[in-house]
């Protein structure tokens, strides 16, 4: 089918290919932007049919406020840029539905997922919908450091009697792998401690903890008591996401399993004992056209004497950094050469390879049975794919 897809006049990314129908909510916890978290969590419903239920569909766009930050990260002009994201993605949707029940009849493992540079807590909505389809709880992050191409805490507004008021938090441009170490440390910081609290919260949720939402949605946070199995917390990332999931590895061993997808390895190449930190198994899937010589030097040291546990290395040959996040889906082929979202891998085999090289992957260490018609997918495929840091 050719992209974007459609349907009843909704462009959309793909829809999940597993047997749950996925719902979404939002969530803004805690009194301040330090000591609270904002995240989107996907999740199995009790739904039995995704469009039936389309008129309740989420927004690929949060807020109007993300199109004054994706025109600043694309950098382009204001004028032509505002006009331009809000044609590409202004009636773009999410095939999740927005609060639907969460599924009670098992409890499912969670995934807590960090963003890259210049993303936000939707730009993942197809690997993260996919993934909780096939029985996971995703956490989503927005990290509020400044690497989100837009984001916001709520706060309360000086002489106000009570009421909360949008603190917007643009991101922070600075020259790419050059003098931007002591913000990207100072990020790291922020987005490890955002990683283990969003964990803290999705103890609470499951324990029935009575929290204050003050996104004022209209999800009742008790649906999600008893639901999640928290005996083996996976953490996800994409790109600065990868650094920060290796950081939060290192710091929180609560968390059992690492998926590091398209990592990008600069902020961290000079901490050269974090590896010997990490006990966790570890799966790194890597998209070609991003990986450099000292990217994958740096990476391999999180491979090597590491007997006691699996880590592994799989490269999408064809692939560029893009293929892992919502951009491809969204585009029409000019636009993906324009954007850096164009592949020689055609974008839709690229996100399934990805996803279920990742099920796999989890399912083993989680004790899960193997799902045959992934195995298939892949082998199938294998000629899209070779294994190992060359």
């Amino acid at each position: 089918m050719e992209l974007p897809h459609s349907h009843e006049g909704k462009k959309h990314v793909p829809v999940p290919t597993g047997k749950y129908v996925v719902g979404c909510t939002d969530l803004m916890i805690g009194p301040s932007q330090e000591d609270g978290c904002f995240l989107r969590i996907y999740y199995p419903s009790q739904l039995k049919d995704t469009h039936e239920n389309s008129s309740r569909w989420a927004s690929w766009l949060p807020h109007q406020k993300y199109i004054e930050g994706y025109t600043t990260v694309l950098g382009i002009m204001p004028f032509f840029g505002k006009k331009l994201i809000s044609w590409a993605f202004g009636n773009s949707y999410i095939p999740v539905v927005v609060d639907a029940e969460p599924c009670t009849e098992e409890r499912f493992p969670v995934i807590v997922f960090s963003h890259g540079l210049t993303a936000c807590r939707t730009a993942y909505s197809l690997f993260c919908s996919d993934i909780s389809s096939h029985g996971f709880i995703v956490a989503a992050i927005e990290h509020r450091d400044g690497s989100a191409c837009m984001t916001y805490s709520l706060e309360k507004e000086p002489n106000s009697k009570g009421g909360l008021v949008e603190k917007w938090i643009p991101y922070k441009p600075m020259q790419f792998e050059k003098d931007d170490m002591p913000l990207r440390q100072e990020q790291l910081q922020i987005r490890t401690r955002e990683c283990s609290q969003t964990l803290d919260l999705l103890y609470k949720l499951d324990e029935g903890v009575d929290l204050e939402h003050i996104l004022h949605s209209s999800m009742n946070l008790g649906a999600f008591k008893g639901v999640m199995d928290l005996s083996t917390p996976v953490i996800a990332g994409h790109s600065f996401g990868s650094a920060t999931l290796l950081r939060t590895l290192a710091a929180d061993k609560r968390f059992k399993i690492g998926l590091a997808m398209d990592a990008w390895m600069w902020p961290l190449k000079d901490e050269i004992e974090l590896a010997k930190s990490i006990e966790q198994p570890l799966l790194f899937i890597n998209m070609e056209a991003f990986q450099t010589a000292p990217n994958l030097k740096a990476m391999k040291r999180f491979t090597v004497d590491a007997d006691h546990t699996e880590r592994r290395v799989v490269t999408l040959k064809g692939s560029v950094h893009k293929n892992q996040v919502d951009l491809p889906f969204l585009l029409p082929l000019y636009l993906r050469r324009m954007t850096g979202s164009h592949s020689a891998i055609d974008p839709v085999l690229a996100m399934e390879l990805n996803n279920r090289i990742s099920m796999l992957y989890l399912r083993k260490h989680l004790g899960h049975p193997v799902d045959e018609e992934h195995s298939k997918l892949v082998e199938k495929h294998s000629e899209w794919i070779y294994e190992g840091i060359p």
